[in-house]
């Protein structure tokens, strides 16, 4: 009991000591247009157009707007998790694959469920044994003492109790944060599934005169001071530099 009592205390100590910083990304060229505050950067090579704009930073990530654009002849595929993030410190980071996230999320929330089930059982058995316990000190039988055996049983019917509802409440609330339908408009956050289902750029063909647009995200780098934003389109290369800015309040 006692190592892991020193591990929820360091972990706790950790998670209090880590800063808690915003970030900002800037495109280093100037921007092409604005919309709606982002700067919007472009590139255009033969039939290929693409145009970049940080978005938004959560804890865990960093977000940009993409489009790619198909002016040729031809349809094509494109894959957003082939973009890659290159900082001038830390190592480079591919985007996050929509799908593969979209089944890590529903894996999560099976066993999340599956948890809660099994907490709920351990509730339920710890209501239904501090009952037994507490009728049999009432009646003083095999010689308990009923004020000490009720006092014990309550004890121990309250503790677990309150430890396997409180995980069922804490897989609950997980669950809603990630599973939660967002009202109408509302764009979700990356660690609700509905944001890699309806706003992240997906695997998909770009036909001539169609655009795909949406979101591609990374993980956050908080000590980089710069990056590039790299993707490779049709055999062509397209680079677009970023500086970050990092507040501490």
């Amino acid at each position: 009991m006692k190592p892991l009592f020193t591990l929820v205390l360091l972990a706790l100590l950790i998670s209090s000591c880590t800063p808690l910083r915003v970030v900002r990304l800037e495109p280093d060229a100037e921007p092409d247009h604005y919309r709606y505050g982002e700067k919007i950067v472009t590139d255009e090579q033969a039939d290929v157009a693409v145009a970049v704009s940080y978005y938004d930073a959560s804890p865990n990530y960093i977000v940009f707007n993409l489009e790619v654009e198909n002016k040729g002849t031809e349809p094509f595929n494109f894959d957003p998790a082939t973009c890659l993030l290159v900082p001038d410190v830390g190592p480079v980071s591919l985007a996050i694959d929509p799908e593969m996230e979209l089944l890590s999320m529903d894996i999560q929330t099976i066993q999340q469920e599956k948890t809660r089930r099994t907490w709920g059982w351990i509730g339920a058995g710890a209501l239904v044994a501090g009952t037994v316990v507490a009728i049999t000190s009432d009646a003083g039988l095999e010689g308990l003492d009923p004020v000490g055996s009720s006092f014990a049983s309550e004890l121990a019917f309250s503790v677990t109790e309150n430890l396997a509802f409180a995980v069922v409440n804490a897989q609950a609330a997980s669950d809603f944060r990630r599973n939660a339908i967002p009202y109408a408009d509302e764009i979700p956050v990356p660690e609700n599934r509905f944001f890699w289902l309806d706003h992240a750029v997906r695997y998909t063909t770009i036909r001539p005169g169609e655009k795909a647009v949406g979101k591609v995200v990374f993980p956050r780098n908080d000590e980089a001071a710069a990056f590039s934003f790299n993707l490779e389109v049709q055999g062509k290369d397209f680079r677009f530099p970023f500086s970050q800015r990092v507040y501490k309040p």
